[in-house]
């Protein structure tokens, strides 16, 4: 079954958020997110195609869901925009803060990344900034069963530069520069959920649900 929203017994109404951020934005945002995804599949489907975690790459994905769930959140909230700049940082801004014609990075805002990974979330350079981390399902997995986009996880924590590790490129190497996010980096993140659903958390989180 296709959720549509997230499960409210698991929304952790006590999280801190940044710049006037609610968490019924969040929520109303997640819900658009599910609702384009799943019709956008539901076009390929009646034409004959792959549905989107099929036709693309995991990273590809991943931007593509980042990208939506930016967007949405945008259109609900009363305080943030996104950032319209090709490869402009971070992906939110406060509103009216900033012009978007002027530079490509900002020191305010808040970074979103999309993942299916448990940990070990990247970005390009060590930032000092917030950043949202939304885990999700999707496609077959692991045991062969098939799920729906789903959100399983949503995190947020503002990190230090000193909470990612960089590697840059090494000689002739056309590796990607990526900066990883730290144990102290997942620490604070994980510490300050947005959204848990049961089982999925890791280590001494696994246990900690919202409150009822």
């Amino acid at each position: 079954m296709r959720p549509a929203e997230l499960d409210p017994r698991y929304v952790n109404r006590g999280v801190v958020l940044p710049y006037g951020l609610l968490v019924h934005e969040v929520e109303t945002a997640t819900a658009e997110t599910y609702r384009l995804f799943h019709g956008l599949n539901d076009y390929l489907a009646e034409s004959g195609f792959l549905p989107l975690e099929d036709l693309l790459l995991g990273n590809s994905l991943s931007g593509i869901i980042s990208e939506l769930l930016v967007k949405n959140i945008a259109r609900g909230s009363s305080t943030l925009e996104a950032n319209v700049r090709v490869g402009g940082y971070p992906d939110l801004l406060p509103k009216g803060r900033y012009s978007p014609d002027l530079a490509l990075k900002w020191e305010e805002g808040i970074e979103v990344k999309a993942s299916v990974q448990k940990g070990g979330w990247q970005g390009h350079n060590p930032e000092d900034c917030w950043v949202m981390v939304f885990r999700y399902t999707v496609g077959k997995q692991p045991h062969g069963e098939v799920a729906p986009l789903t959100f399983v996880e949503i995190l947020c924590g503002r990190l230090a530069k000193s909470d990612w590790s960089f590697s840059g490129r090494k000689g002739a190497s056309r590796r990607t520069p990526t900066a990883s996010i730290t144990t102290t980096g997942v620490e604070k993140l994980r510490s300050n959920f947005l959204y848990r659903a049961p089982g999925v958390g890791v280590g001494k989180h696994r246990a900690i649900l919202a409150e009822e």
